[in-house]
């Protein structure tokens, strides 16, 4: 069999499962209040640059409600992925992402009373960067300081004396006062986890996602058109919500040997068998 011949064949399948947006508005509405979000980039045959897709998970139960495609990360097309949860009718209560100040300013206009918790890991991931402590050895300490800051969720005193013994030492260091200056700027939603419980301050649920979509990725290489790959993300989405968890551990060990879908599915309501 041809790869073509695989493809059309495969392709009449996907056509026949519902649209992943519209079967969650018909049969889910148990959602926690905390989701992670990303967005994951996809190579496109026919289109200059690679197109994005939009997905978010719900922390506590693990199911994907809604997703988009996007030539782009830019605010209208996070904004568009966001006016989503309306028409399901949900509006978390902490939004987990990396520093994208586009899903951000997205999700504050679509979700007027959300509150923003930026990675942990991306954050420190970007002072890295900007100290360039791999390949120069300058401010590796300082970074070391920097790092036992995030390595817990302090309150504001014990915060405080953190920030302040490290200011102590590097307030005369322009570059260093240039850090810490930005950690006070972005303190609010650095702390956006404060009065959740079990509120995550990682984006690593959907870092675990997006590895297990590269995968799949890797061996596609590409999509021929726009179309063909929102087909697909539609059918591959669908599958992951059908499928039980095995390997769920620590506080969600509750998870295994259920599904996504199972978790979020309206009360009283017979899920329709997809696979």
């Amino acid at each position: 069999m041809s790869p073509m011949t695989a493809w059309r064949i495969c392709e009449e399948e996907l056509k026949k499962l519902p649209n992943n947006n519209q079967f969650t508005f018909n049969y889910c509405n148990r959602f926690s209040s905390i989701f992670v979000f990303d967005g994951k980039y996809f190579n496109v045959a026919d289109q200059e640059y690679d197109w994005v897709l939009l997905w978010g998970i719900d922390y506590f139960r693990h199911d994907i409600p809604v997703f988009s495609i996007a030539p782009s990360e830019n605010y209208h097309a996070w904004a568009k992925y966001f006016s989503y949860f309306r028409i399901i009718n949900h509006y978390p209560q902490l939004v987990v992402c990396d520093d994208n100040l586009n899903l951000k300013m997205a999700a504050r206009s679509c979700f007027p009373a959300v509150k923003i918790q930026t990675c942990f890991n991306h954050f420190k991931e970007n002072i890295r960067r900007d100290l360039k402590v791999r390949s120069d050895n300058t401010y590796r300490e300082f970074m070391r300081k920097i790092e036992a800051v995030f390595d817990a969720k302090y309150n504001d005193g014990a915060l405080n004396k953190k920030l302040y013994s490290i200011y102590q030492n590097y307030h005369q260091d322009p570059v260093c006062l240039s850090i810490l200056t930005n950690i006070e700027k972005y303190r609010v939603e650095l702390i956006g986890y404060r009065h959740i419980h079990q509120a995550p301050v990682t984006t690593n649920l959907i870092e675990g996602m997006n590895a297990h979509l590269e995968a799949r990725l890797i061996s596609l290489r590409s999509f021929q058109s726009v179309n063909h790959a929102k087909l697909w993300f539609n059918g591959y989405i669908l599958k992951r919500r059908y499928t039980k968890f095995t390997d769920c551990r620590g506080k969600f060990s509750y998870l295994n040997g259920k599904t996504g879908v199972e978790m979020t599915k309206k009360e009283r309501i017979d899920l329709p068998l997809l696979f």
